[in-house]
């Protein structure tokens, strides 16, 4: 779980996971809307606040900024929800698109943000490794169960000092010549056979810009409905991790999927940002 706070003047969502880095992320944010409140002449740095009656003037411009962001995350303190998680936008029921490449450092907090608070955690992954890597990092405890469905073998000389056999987890190893249909219906196989009523699901496909460089982009459009339709039913978060620069015909699919997409997230520094 994580800190989270809304701008309600723009729709801007941030999340954070120490609650403190908050101060940062609101003063910063807020002193974007509010620029003209601060201003220089005379040599003097001054700021008025557009919340209160307050304003400061000093020498020090670095120090004048620093304080006005603090004085504005002030006003909006109280409204910093704890205990939040990234799919309480979508209820646990819609699918959210994570720009970032998939197997890049920045990704792995919000995968394990997602995988964390699940009961059934299933991954579509060519880096099976990286996923394990992430979540015996990041979690105190598995979900009661976790899948890992990857392209490629697993390497399990790669993570000796993790004990699977405290985990239940399991390691499933697809032909990369599967096309999306049937990498879908091995998906909605282990949802029926490891999904128990009433629990979370977070469902990761990471490779998303594969299925897109090697099929067609209507094949590539359904293969994510499906998962997405299949979902519904179960309920749970579908996480679609995207590399715009990774394919050209990315940014194709994803303007058709626009109307299938509930949720867009980038990771900023170890922080969570909604996008438009």
């Amino acid at each position: 779980m994580v800190s989270r706070w809304a701008c309600d003047r723009c729709g801007f969502v941030a999340w954070t996971r120490d609650r403190s880095e908050m101060a940062e992320v609101t003063g910063s944010h807020l002193l974007a809307h509010h620029s003209d409140a601060l201003s220089k002449s005379d040599f003097r740095v001054s700021w008025d606040c557009p919340y209160c009656a307050t304003a400061k003037t000093a020498y020090d411009t670095d120090g004048a900024v620093a304080e006005f962001k603090t004085h504005l995350h002030e006003h909006v303190a109280d409204r910093i929800a704890g205990g939040a998680h990234v799919a309480d936008l979508v209820g646990w029921d819609g699918v959210v698109r994570v720009d970032g490449p998939a197997a890049g450092d920045e990704a792995d907090p919000l995968r394990a943000h997602f995988h964390g608070a699940a009961g059934l955690a299933v991954a579509v992954t060519p880096t099976p490794e990286r996923l394990v890597r992430a979540l015996d990092g990041a979690l105190d405890a598995w979900p009661r169960r976790t899948v890992i469905v990857s392209t490629g073998e697993y390497d399990f000389e790669a993570t000796p000092d993790v004990d699977f056999e405290g985990r239940n987890a399991e390691i499933v190893e697809l032909d990369p010549r599967l096309s999306p249909d049937e990498v879908g219906e091995t998906v909605s196989r282990i949802l029926d056979a490891n999904h128990e009523p009433g629990e979370r699901i977070s469902l990761e496909v990471s490779v998303f810009h594969q299925i897109v460089a090697s099929f067609d982009v209507e094949r590539a459009v359904a293969f994510v409905r499906m998962l997405a339709a299949r979902l519904d039913d179960a309920g749970g978060a579908l996480q679609l991790y995207v590399d715009a620069d990774a394919d050209p015909n990315v940014a194709t699919v994803l303007n058709f999927l626009d109307e299938t997409i509930d949720l867009r997230v980038a990771v900023d520094d170890g922080r969570f940002v909604r996008r438009p």
